[in-house]
């Protein structure tokens, strides 16, 4: 049996010599392309990891209970996040609720119910794009826009903080007796000026409290021609007290030169002693004990603080005697103050630089993002889910409704996810909105002026004091700990309603 041939190789053409060095220059660019993703990967990690680093080694030592439940304060010990906390949290839940619906809602209008006329499906095609291109704008652009159009809008209700439009506030006129009692008298407006003011009369209705419960019987009321008398008769009948009083305390110091030497007994002998030489229709029982305690402060103090508290201790008796003597006396013609009293469902006119008008400003921030993100969602749908709902008997509403949207669910909660996470680390649209890091109580209303976190940090990052930059750093740690607790339940949400689709 002859021997098989040796196989001889394919003879290489030139075709097939430039299509393996085609393929192996793509190889090399594939595995270049790979090497930068992977370098570029690794860079933001590590930048990442380096941010956090320095975050968590500045501000881990900051962190504790009083961080969360102390609020505003000028010292870093006494600082905390509560106040802005609260802030941030009511404003990027009225971001929430309004740029949901929004976004979702225009989403399915771009995708589902496309225009079939050429003229309207042009239309149609520009406001697209421009909401793509809205995606792209700066958010001070919005707050710009915000200030604008929520906190003052434009002008049409009138300024800010005169409001003629409001709902759940209470107006008074808040009257001082000569005895520093404070009395409100209801009013319907709000201004200065309005026509339905009444001036100061004996017949006029006040109370002690704003709600109203407490109306005072018995106020007299004085020109300032018939108040002056009393004061000079309480200055004079109250001479010989005060002029016991100092002779006294000047008594106690051996030399001019050297501090009064006053102990507790004898601070005791000196305030009765002084009470003794006054006439008074008051009580002095009732600023005995402060007149003694401040006498006894009185030991070793300089000249200067001698004099200072000297004069307090003659103005103990003095404001006391007067305070007895004009009881539930109020001048005529004084000019009230106007005040308010609001409900926590106060809302005016325009908006103010309040919580609904920072809402309302981060939802026009996140709103392309959220039509976007929507649509994208509801395009990936498949449309055989369409045509089959269709087929079916289905309306159009009933077929995006029931079958198109819950499809879409997961990837329009990715949307809201991410835009969401943008509305609470924004600080630039709330700085042109007016906010401020130094809030001192939290909001009861959403009129309100509001402090948030990224406000607060921003603020406590550019003070002097270097104990405010781990105060800082602490609350950019809990500002990531709710960003990421937030991120969390909305994955969970996300998966969850994958879940029920599948």
């Amino acid at each position: 049996m002859p021997p098989r041939p040796e196989p001889t190789e394919p003879k290489q053409t030139p075709q097939d010599t430039r299509q393996r060095r085609s393929n192996a220059k793509r190889m090399r660019a594939n595995r270049l392309f790979q090497y930068l993703c992977l370098v570029a990967t690794a860079m933001a990690v590590l930048m990442l990891i380096v941010l956090l680093a320095s975050v968590l080694t500045q501000g881990v030592g900051g962190l504790n209970l009083g961080l969360l439940t102390q609020g505003n304060s000028s010292e870093a010990d006494m600082a905390g996040v509560s106040v802005s906390l609260i802030g941030t949290i009511m404003i990027v839940a009225i971001c929430a609720i309004a740029a949901i619906p929004l976004g979702v809602g225009t989403a399915i209008l771009i995708e589902e119910y496309k225009p079939r006329n050429t003229a309207l499906l042009k239309c149609h095609s520009i406001i697209e794009t421009n909401i793509r291109n809205l995606a792209g704008v700066p958010s001070i652009v919005y707050g710009i826009l915000g200030a604008s159009a929520f906190a003052m809008m434009f002008g049409v209700f009138g300024p800010m903080g005169e409001s003629r439009l409001s709902i759940g506030q209470s107006w008074y006129d808040l009257y001082q007796g000569e005895d520093k009692t404070v009395y409100y008298a209801p009013r319907q407006g709000s201004l200065v000026g309005d026509p339905d003011i009444v001036p100061a009369s004996p017949q006029l209705s006040l109370y002690t409290t704003k709600t109203l419960n407490q109306k005072v019987e018995g106020l007299t009321w004085v020109s300032a021609q018939q108040i002056e008398p009393i004061r000079e008769s309480i200055l004079k009948e109250l001479d010989a007290y005060e002029n016991k009083l100092r002779d006294e305390i000047k008594n106690q110091r051996p030399d001019r030169r050297s501090p009064p030497e006053i102990t507790p007994d004898e601070a005791v002998q000196i305030a009765d002693a002084a009470i003794a030489a006054g006439t008074w229709q008051s009580d002095p029982k009732t600023f005995r004990t402060e007149l003694i305690s401040t006498i006894a402060s009185i030991n070793g103090l300089g000249f200067r603080e001698l004099i200072a508290q000297q004069n307090a201790a003659v103005a103990l008796g003095v404001d006391a005697e007067y305070r007895a003597r004009v009881h539930q006396t109020i001048m005529i013609g004084k000019e009230p103050v106007r005040v308010d009293q609001k409900t926590w469902y106060h809302i005016a006119l325009p908006f103010g630089r309040g919580v609904l008008a920072g809402g309302l400003t981060l939802m026009l921030v996140v709103l392309p993002i959220v039509i976007v993100a929507s649509q994208e969602a509801i395009r990936a749908v498949p449309a055989s889910y369409r045509q089959g709902a269709l087929a079916l008997g289905a309306t159009k509403w009933q077929s995006v409704s029931k079958t198109t949207l819950p499809a879409a669910i997961p990837g329009i909660c990715t949307g809201v996810i991410l835009a969401i996470s943008r509305a609470m680390g924004e600080a630039a649209p709330i700085l042109v909105l007016g906010g401020t890091g130094y809030v001192t109580s939290a909001p009861q209303n959403l009129m309100d002026r509001f402090a948030a976190l990224p406000m607060t940090i921003y603020y406590w990052s550019g003070l002097p004091d270097l104990a405010f930059q781990e105060v800082a750093a602490a609350g950019i740690i809990i500002l990531l700990i709710v960003l990421l607790s937030f991120n969390a339940l909305a994955i969970y949400i996300r998966q969850r309603a994958a879940r029920h689709q599948a």
